[in-house]
């Protein structure tokens, strides 16, 4: 391996480990891509711009940019594929616009811009992270706190994936310890929108096998 490829492969590796970083935001907030998606991306946008740059020195009259420039509409179809409407409210736009700026940060890396690119990575992280903190519970107007009764086996990331396939978003839970050694106890606080009944979330989490109760906390 020459010098000149072993750079490549540090641009596409350090691509790599900043798009792990933006997905374990959307990955903490069982969003629809997590880490796995997003470093992928990062790596995929970084090679394809490596090769562009310099996969064909040996062939004239070449345009550089072709391979790089489709990434950018190519992109769109795996974003587009995250979005969806639930409850008359389009979900995934974040996480969608998310993995496109990977994208652009994987092609970043990929031509060498290690500043820009890490800049721009943070810039991201920072903008998820806000914003599903606070902007989500400005919109999402009912707050319920509830308590679960888990039974062995049963994880939070199930009962969490089942919130967001059903619209709704935990933005806090705790683990306590349950009445009995085969049963834990999980306190959560969901988010979902106020046109929707709290007894409907309540029946809906309990036709869960691993959920033996639910209640208003």
């Amino acid at each position: 391996m020459t010098w000149n490829e072993m750079e490549w492969v540090i641009r596409i590796v350090i691509a790599g480990i900043m798009g792990g970083f933006i997905g374990y935001e959307r990955h903490s907030n069982s969003k629809e891509a997590g880490i796995r998606t997003h470093a992928i991306v990062a790596i995929g946008s970084a090679l394809f711009m490596v090769l562009s740059k310099y996969g064909f020195y040996d062939v004239e009259k070449v345009d550089s940019a072709r391979i790089a420039a489709q990434v950018v509409s190519g992109i769109g179809f795996l974003g587009a594929g995250i979005i969806f409407l639930r409850h008359n409210v389009i979900h995934g736009m974040s996480t969608a616009a998310g993995i496109w700026t990977t994208a652009a940060i994987g092609l970043a890396y990929g031509a060498g811009l290690y500043y820009t690119a890490s800049i721009i990575g943070a810039l991201t992280i920072c903008i998820q992270f806000f914003f599903q903190r606070h902007v989500l519970q400005d919109h999402n107007e009912t707050n319920m706190k509830l308590c679960l009764t888990i039974k062995r086996g049963g994880t939070i990331r199930e009962i969490k994936e089942f919130l967001r396939k059903e619209g709704y978003a935990c933005i806090e839970s705790h683990v306590l310890p349950g009445s009995t050694i085969d049963r834990w106890m999980l306190e959560m606080d969901v988010y979902t929108f106020k046109d929707v009944c709290p007894i409907d979330v309540i029946d809906k989490i309990q036709s869960l096998d691993i959920v033996e109760n639910a209640i208003l906390n």
